[in-house]
């Protein structure tokens, strides 16, 4: 009869209007929704991928650095079994204190291309990672070359990679990449440098300046690593593979 049977009627007895959203209404949010996500989705995905890098590169640099000093005897640096900065070697190096210690996944001829890819510093300027070189590659993806110097070319080698040394031991020059094969392959960002003398394993640009490292990493790479680390791993988004 006279009852308020039906829903909108109870509504209007209790005062209250019944509404819903208009499709025009629903299109404006998901546009709003849509905005949002494409301004802060980038730099979310930025800000995982640098995670990732530096979780990578902390295991690379942490590897190599065990696996150096255990190549040492009695763990002094000053010991460092290197016979020669020439071809043989880095093969005696490589085959008596580096191999046993690594997964190796493939091992190259000097100079092979096989191993290693083709690296470009940030000019776009082909690098040499020396004419005697010794490339492989490990299971979990590195890729690694190395190069012996004499101890009387240290002069040579702290110039070049911004690192001083004593020139009472020989030294050995490693170029890592941290994906391999895959790109960018360019200095200071998948490829760093080190060197391994009577100070250990230390990242090219040791003992330079803050301003002196930002600038060369800015415009060629060599001392990234040791920016990264002085930085508290905070690479730039124009840095991050």
């Amino acid at each position: 009869g006279g009852g308020l049977d039906s829903a909108g009627g109870r509504f209007r007895a209790l005062g209250l209007s019944r509404s819903a959203f208009t499709l025009a209404e629903v299109l404006i949010t998901l546009g709003i929704i849509g905005v949002v996500a494409a301004m802060t989705l980038p730099n979310f995905v930025a800000k995982y991928r640098g995670q990732a890098v530096v979780t990578k590169l902390k295991k690379m640099y942490s590897v190599m650095s065990q696996v150096m000093l255990m190549s040492v005897p009695d763990g002094d640096y000053n010991n460092i079994p290197i016979i020669d900065g020439g071809i043989n070697g880095v093969n005696n190096f490589f085959n008596e204190y580096l191999k046993p210690q690594l997964k190796i996944l493939r091992v190259c001829h000097i100079d092979s291309k096989e191993c290693w890819a083709e690296t470009r510093d940030k000019s776009n300027k082909k690098v040499s990672v020396g004419s005697g070189t010794l490339p492989f590659i490990t299971t979990d993806g590195y890729a690694f070359t190395i190069d012996t110097w004499n101890a009387q070319d240290y002069e040579t080698v702290s110039k070049r990679y911004g690192i001083n040394f004593s020139g009472n031991s020989p030294m050995l020059v490693i170029y890592a990449d941290a994906n391999g094969f895959q790109k960018p392959n360019v200095l200071g960002k998948d490829v760093f440098v080190y060197v391994f003398s009577e100070r250990g394993l230390l990242p090219a640009g040791r003992d330079k300046t803050d301003t002196e490292i930002e600038s060369e990493c800015k415009s060629t790479g060599y001392f990234c690593f040791e920016k990264y680390i002085r930085n508290n791993w905070e690479i730039p988004a124009e840095d991050v593979w």
